[in-house]
Order: C-alpha cells, then structure tokens, then sequence
C-alpha cells in the first residue's frame, strides 16, 4: 500500500511507520494499529466494538477501555491533537472516532530540516537606566516563545549572552553556537517609546533575510516582542504545525505591568545575589495576571532554587514551587520550560519516577529542555545508560546545551571525562575526580577561590571537598554536617555526602543519611552496588536492607521505561 498522506502527517501503513513532514514521529505500536485503523476508514466512523474486534485480544470491558483511552491520548499527542478543539481525532461519546482530515496517496518526501536560531541581547545605543534591562530580557522573551517549534531549535539565553557586548561576526558566532541563523538588533529609548531595530541573518551566506524597527510605548513591550517574532517566523518561512500556532498564540499578558515585572524578572534571575528579586518581581506579575503561564514556571523556578540552595531556604519555598510549576502547566500544558524545572523538582522531592515517566512521554519532539530534564531523572531511578543518552540527544538537538551529565559520568566512574569540565561548574565532584586521578592538587586553588565568594550552601560541599584533599579529615566532616543540619533535601547532594562520611569513616552517621536519600528517591542502586566509597557499610545489615529497597525501585524504573519503549525514543542501542 502507499503512503498514505493525511494533514502534515504521512502514514506508512505496511512499515508502520508515521512521519511528519519527513521527520519520523514514534508511536507505541499499539496507538500505531489505532491510528492506522481509523486512516484506513478514510474519515468514517470506527466504532470502539469495530476496535475492539479487530486489535484488541482477549481482557474485560474495563481493560480494553482504559487501553484504547490510553492509545487514543497517545496517538493524539503524537499529532499535536487535543480533545477540546481536535484537528485530527473526532471522539464521537459512547460511539468511537473517526479521523477529521482526508486521507490520499502520497510520494514520500525528503526529510525536512530543523532551523537552528539564536536570538543575541541587543545592543543599547543610548544608555537609560529605567529600560536598559531590556537589552537582554526582551531577546530572552523572544528566545522563549520561539521554544517548542516542531520545526526550530533555538539557542538558549545563556548561550546567547556569552556574545554580549562582541561585535558580531555572523560567520563566527554560527560556527560557535552551531546555529543557521542570527537575530540581532538594537534599542533606543525615544521619549515615551522604546525603538528596536532588529536584523536577520543567513549565517551561511551572509545574506540578510529580513530587518525592521518597531516601536511601542514604555511598558507596553509585549507587543514588540510579538511582532518581532511573528516577522522571524514569517522570514524562516517555518511551516507551522496547529501545536505550533497554539504555542505562540497561547502564552499573551493581559496587563502590560504584569508583562513588565516579567522581563525585569528574567534580567534578575541569572543573578543569585538578586534571586529575592527576582521572585518578587515574578509574584507580582502572577498577581497581575493570574493566567500568565510563563511567569508561573519562572516563579517556581525562583522558588525552588531559593529553597535548594540559600541558607535560608526552607521546605515551604519547594512547596510553593510546586504550586507554581502546577499552575503553568494547567494554564499550558505545552510548556516545555515548566516540564522541565518541574521534572527536577520532582527528582528533588522523590518523585523522579514520576519526572522520567512524563518525560518520555514528551521526548518525541524536537526539545532540548526535556532531555536535559531526563538527563537528571533517569540518573536519579539508576537508569545511567538513559541519562547518557539522553544527553546526546539533547546535544544533537542544541549542540551547546548544558546539562548535568557530568554527575551521570561521575557514578559511572569517568573520572577522565569529569575533569575535563570546568571546576567552576561542578567543583565538588570535579575536585574529586581529579582527586581519583591523583591530581587533586590542581583543584585547591580553584576550590579556593570559589570558597571565598560562594554564599549559597554549594559553599559547604566546596570546603568539604577542599579539606578533604588537604588531609583535614575533622574539618571535612563538619562542613558535611552543616550541610546536612542546613535542611538541603535533594537527594543527589545528600547522597554524595553519605558517600563523603562513608569514606572518612563516620559510618553510623553515612548509614543513616544514606537510608533517607534512598527513602527521598535517589535510588542509583547500580552505584551504591559497586561504589568503594561505601564499603565500609557493607557489612551492615541495614545498608542491605536500603540496597534491596533501592534495587526494587531501579526495577519499577527500569520496567517504566521500556514500556514507555525510551530506547527507542533516545536511539539507544540494544
């Protein structure tokens, strides 16, 4: 049979495989056979007895239903389709479905290719301290509401700012970020208004694709951000999946002060120093406008990181994290940005299986942030091979996203590739792997000098760290405990500090600890099985004891995750 075309979709019904256009899409094979039975009735009705009687085998009513229900929200969000407004699947209540877009023969197409962007801070032409914030916040606003495009990657703000202040070399900056194409541009406070002059540009050939300068009222720069991605859409001709119009379309402020607080939130956030801030500036917009998604998943962020990290952290600031990351996905449950700081909360709180389970489940697009959300919560449930994986894959999609597979190296014991990345990103297990290599001498001034102007509790993992190299066994300890008596919950930092006391010889105390992280949801039963650090627990009974429950719950994860079919969604090998 031929390809069968229907909407942006192609359907090979005879190699079950479904394409969009040209990019594979994955269906479990089971929502495939739905999908493919309902293509092949061409837009009539397939009765749930007809679907039943043709893929479903032997099982109860109550089976077969929650299965199909399940098939039919997958195949849905493989489309891009939703129930409420649905441009593909029909469910007729109480009768069954029938596909809303006409079927026909189709010649398969050449796979298209992923545009990869960079939206760079503008440059200000003539300083104004109220509104020079803009610089970098409305770059970031535009950076994010182009995410999640099936058909662009773009490169983060991070990524971005490190060309800040630079004069810009197209060729250059393209060969370094790994992108197609660059926005830059300028801003210029006019009176009452605010001036951007905004550029496109063709990396490869130099040709410049589109330039325009618009201009809206002081406080009103949502409308310049709207307009300004509206024209790099329409200048990268993007072919726009009805997911990608409800994405750009999705997330408007309905109060220029709410939008506002936004920005001068995101140009705060970077800043630990002005964390506090940055979180009030974020509550006041959700004040504002309650139903401003974005703000939401930024203000959980800002609690969350508040909680983890500041001395003055508390539990309340996680569950008021929570909350917030909730109230983002209800109000947009596209967005990628909130899946992924809510995914490594939930590894924070004990919940990773839950993390890796959604993420799978969202990996099939073209997302950066959900694998360097899996990278985490799969190294938490001890699936470290998926961890890499997913970290290549994220790679292959952002050639310079930041991840956190370095700790997933570190329990595989590369200590080689560990120390290759920078101390300052990673100073304790970075020192340590070093350490492992027999230099750790080269860390201790490094470690120094991050002790001297670090002021969150990573401060104490650093002293633990530099004192344990110097041979300060009782000095390296305490800083371990003041960690502990901190109140840090996460449960990969604590288990690193099990493994720290277990290696100095506070065995009682490394036990206990370590029984909490396993019953908190760090449960890398395949490290704590082989890691030396521990062994002097090994003859414990209890240490036994949180292995076994370890080991149960890497199974459930392990179990989880092919039934999911996450080989097959990161490319592993089998």
């Amino acid at each position: 049979m031929p390809m069968q075309r229907f909407g942006q979709f192609e359907i090979d019904l005879d190699a079950g495989e479904l394409h969009r256009r040209g990019e594979p899409v994955h269906l479990p094979p089971q929502a495939f056979k739905v999908l493919a039975l309902l293509v092949r009735h061409g837009g009539g009705i397939v009765t749930r007895v007809e679907i039943r009687e043709q893929l479903w085998g032997t099982g109860t009513h109550v089976e077969f239903d929650q299965g199909l229900n399940f098939c039919i929200r997958q195949v849905r969000e493989a489309l891009g389709d939703h129930a409420d407004s649905p441009q593909y699947i029909e469910t007729l209540p109480r009768r069954g479905y029938r596909l809303l877009t006409p079927v026909a023969s189709s010649a398969v197409e050449a796979p298209a290719k992923l545009t990869r962007l960079i939206v760079l801070p503008f440059r200000v032409l003539r300083p104004d301290p109220p509104t020079d914030f803009l610089a970098y916040s409305l770059p970031d606003a535009i950076t994010a509401s182009l995410s999640g495009l099936e058909s662009l990657i773009v490169r983060s703000s991070l990524v971005a700012s490190r060309f800040a202040g630079a004069p810009v070399d197209e060729k250059a900056i393209g060969a370094q970020a790994d992108v197609d194409a660059i926005v830059t541009g300028t801003l210029l406070r006019a009176g009452k208004d605010i001036r951007v002059s905004a550029q496109l540009t063709d990396v490869s050939t130099g040709t410049l694709l589109w330039s325009k300068t618009e201009q809206a009222p002081v406080g009103d720069c949502f409308q310049l951000q709207l307009e300004l991605t509206r024209h790099i859409v329409a200048s990268l001709e993007l072919p726009l999946s009805a997911g990608d119009k409800r994405r750009l379309t999705s997330d408007v402020p309905s109060s220029t002060h709410a939008y506002d607080y936004f920005l001068r939130g995101n140009q705060l956030s970077v800043d630990a120093k002005q964390w506090t801030v940055a979180r009030d500036l974020y509550a006041q917009c959700v004040a504002e406008d309650p139903r401003y998604a974005p703000a939401w998943a930024r203000l959980g962020r800002m609690h969350h990181v508040m909680a983890k990290f500041l001395e003055t952290g508390t539990n309340e600031g996680l569950g008021l994290a929570e909350s917030a990351f909730k109230q983002a996905l209800a109000l947009n449950a596209d967005q990628s940005m909130a899946h992924k700081l809510y995914a490594q909360l939930e590894a924070g709180l004990g919940r990773a299986h839950d993390a890796m389970v959604r993420l799978v489940g969202r990996a099939r697009t073209a997302d950066a942030d959900v694998m360097a959300g899996l990278v985490s919560a799969c190294r938490y449930c001890g699936l470290l091979d998926a961890s890499l994986a997913a970290h290549a894959r994220g790679r292959q999609l952002d050639a310079t996203l930041k991840t956190s597979v370095a700790h997933t190296w570190f329990m595989q014991g590369d200590h080689d590739r560990v120390a290759r990345v920078s101390l300052i990103e990673f100073p304790y297990t970075g020192a340590l792997s070093l350490a492992q290599l027999g230099r750790g001498d080269e860390a201790l001034p490094t470690l120094r000098e991050l002790e001297a102007k670090t002021q969150t509790r990573l401060r104490n993992f650093i002293v633990a760290a530099r004192t344990l190299l110097e041979g300060d066994r009782a000095e390296s300890v305490a800083a371990v405990i003041r960690v502990v008596s901190s109140g840090f919950r996460d449960p990969e930092g604590r288990f690193y500090l099990a493994r720290h006391l277990a290696h100095l010889g506070s065995v009682e105390p490394a036990l206990a600890l370590l029984q909490q992280v396993v019953a908190d949801g760090f449960f890398c039963s395949p490290v704590m099985e082989r890691d030396p650090w521990l062994d002097s627990l090994r003859k414990k009974p209890a240490f036994t004891t949180l292995l076994r429950s370890a080991e149960a719950q890497h199974r459930r994860a392990s179990e989880a995750f092919g039934w999911l079919e996450g080989t097959v969604v990161l490319s592993m090998r089998t």
